[in-house]
């Protein structure tokens, strides 16, 4: 979370931002013409495509497991297993940026909506005070007593997921000349 968007302080705050946060992420990339999302590239060699398919991909993650669903099956990773202190980001985000590819950048934006969607309705299903159980509470075998709680996973893997890689998706649009 940056300083401009905080965590939420509970679980009014959290889907107050959730159903706040995704408008003015597409705003900025409803602006962008065609050779920012598929054909520039920032310095770690993604498009604005990449990066759309990577929000999306841990926003279902990040639904999945609100529904107790294997998260790493539903983003398409393969070889993950809890902890998820152990967890190899950049392999995990490799992954995802190569099947995602064939995507055109309508898809991943219409994907983007599609999974914010279903993380509002999963958020939507719990109650308070299970968006304050640890995040680990919602992993096999669903006891952990102790942890982060899961709201802060929600945060991370939405509007701050998308605040997140708004400087990177700008700086790709500004290395466009004709702009």
């Amino acid at each position: 979370m940056s300083e401009r968007n905080p965590p939420p302080s509970g679980p009014a705050e959290l889907r107050a931002q959730l159903d706040a946060g995704l408008a003015p992420f597409l705003t900025v990339i409803d602006r962008l013409s065609a050779p920012p999302l598929t054909e520039l590239r920032d310095a770690a060699g993604w498009t604005v495509r990449d990066h759309l398919t990577h929000l999306a991909a841990w926003a279902d993650g990040v639904a999945a497991l609100l529904r107790r669903e294997d998260r790493w099956a539903v983003m398409g990773v393969a070889d993950v297993t809890p902890p998820s202190t152990d967890l190899d980001y950049d392999r995990i985000n490799a992954q995802i940026a190569v099947q995602q590819r064939h995507r055109s950048a309508s898809e991943a934006r219409a994907w983007v909506v599609a999974a914010h969607g279903r993380l509002v309705a999963a958020v939507a299903a719990l109650s308070d005070e299970q968006l304050e159980l640890p995040y680990d509470r919602y992993v096999a075998p669903f006891t952990a007593d102790t942890g982060n709680p899961v709201g802060m996973s929600i945060a991370g893997n939405s509007f701050g997921h998308y605040e997140e890689h708004l400087p990177w998706i700008e700086a790709i649009a500004a290395s466009d000349g004709r702009r």
